[in-house]
């Protein structure tokens, strides 16, 4: 029998947790339809909300296609509960065939404002074929009913219900022919109506609700595949990692499975009895998987008896698939079930063994597979003695799934440690002889100051800050005057001195975030941030003053230097090269004028601060 996909069950965990109050204080999440002359009446507001269909019908087991007509009085009919199953063994005198009938009165309303247009209704799961008639026509149906008997129990439909099939009192007569299936389904399985949705309402709204709530199924089925597809692409890196092949199985069995148990599968062209055969396939071939994974997961060999115990469940799921019918299906469900225990018993003997030695991995697996017990014990108590409850068994496959996961995560990452550890020393090393190169780059050895690819790096860099802040910045482009000179007379070490000096002058006279670089020979520049023409003006004059009085001595020698400085700030919309090349032509001016000067390079000209 089909399961319930897990984001359902998941979801309807999480609301019996939290909303049960709510539900209480509310009343039931669709409209209840009030009555009138013994019948559900159906009002406009009610509809738009979306009216169940979910408690008594008329019921008589028998086949008469009379019985579709509205005018069969139905009174004396007995009560069958929609959704629930057939008494065990069905109605084999009627030939598994019996006749549901619900009568609904709609407001006239309804009928005047053609409200009806659009009438529809949605149908869950029935077991194993039925026809739906609306005022005595054929709406449609699910499967074949005998003679063609094609079973097709999972599917839900929404049925169109045209305008004529409502009375000319306003009546709505709803006729459910089902056939429970052939002896070997009823008998396993029994029939009706079984699980799902049942409401009346609007067509489109209907058919939208119906592909929205299968979406978390199809997301969730999307997820568990890729994640399957995720890990075998890790195994096919290294053939070493043996759990990752096995995990990335057990995966994607999962989420083939999960796959076969939503509505979404027939939009492909694959027959029920197909899917059926895909779906069983991977659940009874799953113990096999789940056995090989978890003991490739603790490291323990798998002797011959449990291999071929392994081997019964791949047999069985390829006979499962070989045999032609689906009457295969019915008579082994139970007995996999049943022989699944000694495997679930076994592994649980094996983790909790492991976790009394210090096993680390069992711990946590322990726990998924407590989760996988308690759901799969209730699957088969609803199989074996129908059970009132709610499929369970795709959220145990999830939890063990998980459970495994992150048992193998923290197995791999304890075995990597160390080598991460070692690696993350001679990365250490590594990075800081990268950071000493990359400083050294960056620097200017006779000076210390930043070179031009430092500068270059650091302008860049409070170019984009000005952007955040707003706040501009200047440059200074200066250079020492007739330096040519020192190094003609006083050779080239002289000429490094100066260059040295001049460095240290800078760097003491500006502020901590001012940046210094030496842009080549002996020229320097100075990047400001946040300061304006004026500002950076006044600087530099203070700076060609502090040098000119300053005399320098080498080799016992006196030294007159000055320096010609100039200045440009920085524009939105140009370029840093177009505003060094501002500055340099303020300086070449400066220098043209005299020497010893302070020039402003602006969009206007030049203009002499000294």
């Amino acid at each position: 029998m089909a399961q319930q996909h897990p984001i359902r069950l998941i979801s309807k965990a999480f609301l019996l947790a939290t909303g049960l109050l709510c539900l209480l204080l509310a009343g039931s999440l669709t409209q209840a339809a009030s009555t009138t002359d013994g019948l559900p009446f159906i009002t406009g507001e009610n509809l738009r909300e979306g009216i169940s269909l979910r408690g008594q019908w008329r019921f008589k087991p028998g086949d008469n296609i009379a019985w579709a007509t509205p005018a069969v009085d139905d009174s004396s009919w007995s009560s069958m509960a929609v959704p629930d199953r057939w008494p065990s063994g069905g109605f084999p005198e009627s030939g598994q065939m019996a006749w549901y009938r619900l009568s609904l009165r709609l407001d006239p309303e309804l009928v005047r404002e053609s409200q009806i247009s659009q009438l529809a209704v949605r149908i869950g799961k029935v077991l194993s074929a039925y026809e739906l008639y609306a005022g005595g026509k054929l709406v449609g149906g699910v499967g074949s009913l005998p003679p063609l008997s094609e079973v097709i129990y999972d599917r839900e439909r929404v049925f169109a219900i045209p305008t004529s099939a409502i009375s000319k009192d306003n009546v709505l007569i709803l006729a459910l022919r089902v056939w429970g299936g052939d002896e070997a389904l009823v008998k396993a399985w029994s029939g009706g109506p079984i699980s799902g949705v049942y409401m009346l309402g609007q067509y489109r709204e209907l058919v939208l609700e119906g592909m929205v709530s299968e979406v978390p199924g199809l997301l969730f089925c999307a997820l568990i595949l890729g994640f399957g597809c995720y890990y075998l692409y890790l195994y096919g890196r290294n053939r070493k990692l043996s759990t990752y092949l096995w995990f990335g199985l057990m995966a994607l069995n999962i989420g083939i499975y999960g796959l076969m148990l939503t509505q979404w599968k027939y939009l492909f062209d694959i027959s029920f009895i197909a899917m059926k055969k895909i779906e069983l396939g991977a659940i009874y071939i799953f113990p096999a998987l789940a056995i090989q994974m978890l003991w490739s997961l603790l490291r323990l060999p798998i002797g011959p008896l449990l291999r071929a115990y392994q081997v019964s469940f791949v047999l069985v799921s390829m006979l499962v698939v070989v045999v032609p019918g689906d009457i295969i299906h019915y008579q082994t469900l139970s007995w996999w079930q049943l022989w699944t225990l000694p495997a679930i018993a076994t592994a649980l003997w094996v983790m909790v063994g492991q976790v009394r030695v210090g096993n680390p991995e069992a711990k946590t697996v322990l726990l998924g597979a407590i989760i996988f017990l308690a759901t799969a014990i209730n699957d088969l108590l609803i199989d074996l003695v129908y059970l009132d409850s709610v499929r369970l068994a795709p959220l145990g496959f999830v939890a063990i799934l998980l459970a495994m996961a992150v048992s193998m995560a923290n197995r791999f990452t304890a075995m990597y440690s160390k080598l991460e550890s070692e690696v993350a020393e001679r990365t250490a090393d590594l990075s800081a002889a990268n950071r000493r190169l990359a400083e050294a780059a960056r620097v200017d050895h006779l000076t210390g100051l930043l070179n031009r690819r430092g500068f270059t790096e650091e302008a860049e860099t409070e170019i984009r800050r000005m952007f955040r802040s707003g706040k501009s910045f200047s440059l200074v482009l200066t250079d020492v005057d007739n330096f040519k000179s020192f190094n003609d007379r006083h050779g080239h070490v002289c000429g490094d001195h100066v260059l040295k000096r001049m460095a240290s002058i800078l760097e003491e006279r500006t502020r901590d975030v001012d940046r210094i670089a030496r842009w080549g020979g002996e020229e320097f520049i100075l990047l400001l941030p946040e300061t304006e023409t004026e500002g950076a003006a006044n600087l530099a004059e203070k700076l060609r003053e502090s040098i000119a009085e300053n005399v320098f001595e080498f080799d016992n020698q006196r030294l007159k230097i000055t320096m010609t400085f100039g200045i440009a700030s920085f524009r939105r919309g140009e370029s840093l090269d177009t505003c060094i090349a501002r500055a340099d032509t303020a300086l070449y001016h400066g220098k043209e004028g005299g020497r010893n000067k302070v020039m402003i390079g602006n969009y206007k000209g030049l203009s002499v601060v000294s």
